[in-house]
């Protein structure tokens, strides 16, 4: 009877827990798409920034709502905890202020890419497949002549 008991405790334990690890991951989930309507709606109003290959291009409101509807709430994005090597020469980095950005990391051979989020101080980590082409496609609306219209080549000489 004590060890019917103790394995009974055991299996509530474990559903427990496993009960908690998926409603924890449905809040941040939730919590992330909230975070990225907020990060759409800062760089909208103030202006989004976007670094790559030297360059930093602040880019306009339209090309800026077009991109990140368009790249940051791919569905099919895989959660990871740790971003392997990558080539720090290709990176994209589209930055609303110093608490919001997100850093796109293209892999060798590939058209795949790790995506770094920092929205609101909270740090993710995602990879997307090569199907959405990320890199391309975000350097496409960041370009100084833009998709939506022009976007501005700023200085660098900060």
């Amino acid at each position: 009877m004590k060890y019917v008991t103790w394995i009974i405790l055991i299996v509530f334990v474990a559903v427990l827990i496993s009960v908690g690890f998926l409603i924890a991951s449905r809040v941040d989930y939730f919590m992330y798409e909230k975070q990225v309507v907020s990060f759409v709606a800062k760089g909208i109003q103030d202006g989004a920034i976007v670094r790559y290959n030297g360059k930093s291009v602040l880019v306009n409101k339209y090309n800026f709502e077009v991109m990140c509807g368009k790249l940051l709430t791919i569905t099919e994005r895989e959660k990871i905890h740790k971003v392997k090597e990558y080539d720090r020469d290709r990176e994209i980095i589209i930055e609303v202020d110093d608490r919001n950005y997100v850093v796109i990391m293209p892999l060798e051979r590939s058209k795949a890419v790790y995506m770094e989020t920092v929205l609101d101080g909270k740090r993710r980590y995602f990879y997307v497949s090569d199907k959405y082409r990320l890199h391309e496609r975000v350097i496409t609306y960041s370009r100084p002549e833009g998709f939506y219209g022009p976007n501005t080549l700023l200085d660098d000489s900060k």
